[in-house]
């Protein structure tokens, strides 16, 4: 590959992700996304979806892992990923229920590696915070009589990072046992990966908010604040991985039919400078029958909040196995934490705080065939099932904010390709409230991505042939 070719790749995925900042737009309607940065998003890949969102240990040779910077080190490839997100939530308080749809890109990431090589270079974009949300509230007074007091943002923060990844490889003898009079022949075979990355990330965008509250009385005038934030942060997110063969079986030609590999892995963002540009403007409204006019603009306020992004680590292990008939069953599990109470909470809405969060998950996967034997699709398509839960980042008066989430997933390799280039599927069902009140906010959501990932080659070619390993 020139430096014509990957400056062009560049180009292309650059206008990519301007493309694709436009098109997010609203990805949620969580009432629970007006704190802080909003919902935080954890960077998964479709694939790593189905399986818990898990990237501590997750290394796969044909999908990106958008999580772990070290994990590119482990494709054979140049790999391109994408895809876009499709979601319906269900929000209650009490009797009462609501529901919406959003939807919109999910990323666009680039690793770019020579085929056998043992370094890649990745770079993309992909959302790091949601805002989207409506909701009011009925109130007395015994002033104002009743009043509405309603809350409503949207925006976000994206994520746009490049890096670098690279692996070693160790290698051992394998002695075969030679016929009568022979001498014992031997093969090499690689026994040990390690790789390790890093990568620089700049997170940027904008949210907006404003509170409004609607006075019955018509005497009194209605008052609306509105604030913008513009947030802007870089930093590094460091990376490692190591994969060991624990066991392997051959034939009588000396091929390689199964295997059994270990793998753990982890990674850490390392804790940085955030800056938040804000501007609040208070005014005042009154409500006709036209609609809402503004009568006067009572203040403006100008402020900078220069915080500290905790670091937060992930660390996990995965076992692989590879059986002769070409089936392949993997079994995940990672632990992420992060300190978020040390993050001054001067700069957020009454009554909610940070909290330290803690993350576990869990996945697997079973591919039934490999392309080589596979009759059908159902048999060359991997299956997984994953199961997420999270505690912390934001408390408020009800408690800790607290999530759990299970996921399926589905990727299909190409049809006649047989490049490693696939489509990808996952479905989610998340819970999230805070506290344990069963009359309290609680929402309810189902989400799908669909997710694509493609083996480009450079002269024209996107679908290289390979065999299945």
């Amino acid at each position: 590959m020139t430096f014509r070719h990957a400056f062009l790749v560049l180009c292309s995925v650059l206008w990519l992700a301007i493309g694709c900042t436009a098109a997010w737009g609203q990805t949620t309607h969580s009432p629970y996304s007006r704190f802080a940065f909003g919902d935080l998003q954890s960077g998964a890949s479709a694939p790593q979806m189905g399986m818990g969102q898990l990237g501590a240990a997750w290394m796969d040779r044909h999908h990106l892992n958008t999580r772990n910077p070290a994990a590119a080190a482990y494709l054979t490839r140049t790999t391109f990923a994408g895809g876009f997100g499709l979601r319906t939530e269900k929000i209650m308080e009490g009797d009462s229920a609501t529901r919406g749809e959003v939807g919109g890109l999910t990323q666009v990431a680039f690793a770019l590696k020579r085929a056998g090589g043992k370094g890649a270079i990745t770079f993309g974009l992909q959302p790091w915070s949601n805002a989207g949300y409506d909701v009011s509230q009925i109130r007395t007074d015994d002033i104002a009589d009743e009043y509405r007091i309603s809350y409503a943002g949207e925006g976000g923060l994206a994520q746009s990072h490049f890096g670098y990844a690279r692996r070693w490889e160790g290698t051992k003898w394998k002695r075969f046992e030679g016929t009568e009079m022979a001498k014992a022949d031997s093969s090499r075979i690689i026994s040990h990966v390690t790789a390790l990355g890093a990568r620089y990330e700049q997170r940027f965008g904008s949210l907006l908010r404003s509170r409004t509250i609607d006075i019955a009385n018509p005497i009194y005038l209605d008052t609306r604040v509105e604030t913008e934030e513009a947030h802007r942060s870089g930093g590094l997110t460091v990376g490692f991985g190591h994969e060991r063969l624990l066991g392997s079986r051959f034939d009588r030609d000396h091929k390689l039919v199964a295997s059994t590999l270990l793998r753990f892995g982890g990674f850490a963002q390392l804790g940085r400078g955030h800056r938040i540009d804000r501007v609040i403007r208070w005014a005042s409204w009154q409500t006709l029958s036209t609609g809402p006019l503004e009568v006067d603009s009572v203040y403006q306020e100008e402020t900078v909040h220069d915080i500290d992004l905790p670091l937060s680590w992930s660390a996990g292990a995965e076992l692989e196995r590879n059986t002769e008939s070409g089936m392949r069953i993997r079994v995940g599990a990672e632990w992420e934490q992060a300190p978020w109470s040390s993050v001054p909470g001067d700069w957020l809405d009454p009554g909610v705080a940070f909290a330290n969060s803690r993350t576990a998950a869990l996945g697997a996967s079973i591919t039934p065939r490999g392309l080589d034997d596979a009759k059908g699709m159902w048999q060359r398509a991997t299956y997984s099932l994953g199961w997420r839960t999270t505690s912390g980042t934001m408390t408020t008066n009800e408690g800790d904010l607290a999530s759990s989430t299970m996921s399926l997933g589905w990727s299909l390799p190409m049809l006649g390709s047989r490049s490693g280039s696939s489509l990808d599927l996952a479905f989610q069902w998340r819970t999230l409230q805070a506290g344990d009140n069963p009359l309290g906010l609680r929402e309810r959501s189902f989400g799908a991505t669909v997710g694509f990932t493609l083996h480009p080659f450079f002269k024209n070619q996107w679908l290289v042939p390979r065999k299945y390993d």
